[in-house]
């Protein structure tokens, strides 16, 4: 009895193990489009190379995308534009090679396109201001960077995150011009999409920060393209500022 239920619990065990890698198991696609990005795809040729005359046929998600191309000896007379205003979401293309006399031969393999959402971003913080010296329980504040997605798309797809920069000014007094902080690490940390300015220099400080797509370590590895123009990157709708104030000097008590 103990030995069939150590069996047993080593099969669970096992089937549990099982559950957890398949559950973290990724797909990356072969194509990320976003905004008015397109893309061209090419049909490689088989063993027997294209003859003029040749047709390729070409299917987007099941349906035959008309009329079908005739080869004149060019790529560009059989190639396929993926076009900017593809919806949102994952799409698979394939092709089929139809010779003169007739015969198609069977569809490609499918090469998959996911159409990425447009995206704003806001700025937000956690307070206006705070003093400058660290003797202080304020001292410091969290400016926040928010992307929204339209149409939402909780989450993004494997293979593709958010890749935000930072970018800040200063001024020792309103009425004074504004010079770039360089750099921005100079007054902070940078931890992804916040931004946390410790600096005890007093002044005040205007954030701006931009999105992007990018593709992950894991997706570039997989040899999975992005065609973005730029990443699709959109700046903040409106800035943050952040007033670091001096506190007053030590006083001196004399006698009156």
């Amino acid at each position: 009895m103990k030995t069939t239920f150590t069996k047993l619990a080593i099969t669970s065990i096992i089937l549990l193990f099982s559950f957890v890698v398949k559950s973290k198991a990724q797909t990356y696609y072969n194509l990320y489009l976003c905004d008015n990005a397109t893309a061209t795809l090419h049909p490689v040729e088989p063993i027997t190379p294209l003859v003029t005359g040749d047709k390729v046929h070409w299917f987007l998600d099941g349906n035959e995308i008309l009329p079908a191309k005739e080869y004149d000896g060019t790529n560009a007379s059989i190639d396929l534009i993926v076009p900017a205003s593809l919806t949102v979401g994952l799409h698979k293309y394939t092709s089929a090679i139809e010779n003169a006399g007739g015969c198609i031969g069977p569809q490609s393999n499918e090469f998959t396109v996911y159409k990425l959402p447009t995206k704003t971003l806001d700025l937000t913080k956690n307070r206006a201001a705070y003093c400058a010296e660290e003797n202080n329980s304020i001292k410091d504040a969290t400016i926040t960077a928010t992307t929204t997605l339209t149409p939402a798309l909780p989450p993004l797809p494997d293979g593709i995150e958010y890749e935000y920069t930072w970018s800040a000014t200063f001024k020792d007094k309103a009425a004074d011009p504004a010079v770039s902080v360089n750099p921005i690490t100079s007054i902070g940390q940078i931890n992804g999409n916040e931004f946390k300015l410790n600096t005890k220099n007093a002044g005040i400080y205007e954030f701006t920060a931009t999105v992007k797509y990018k593709r992950t370590a894991a997706a570039v590895a997989a040899s999975s393209a992005l065609k973005a123009n730029d990443g699709c990157e959109v700046s903040q709708t409106a800035t943050q500022i952040v007033t670091v104030t001096p506190i007053p000097t030590k006083p001196t008590i004399t006698l009156n």
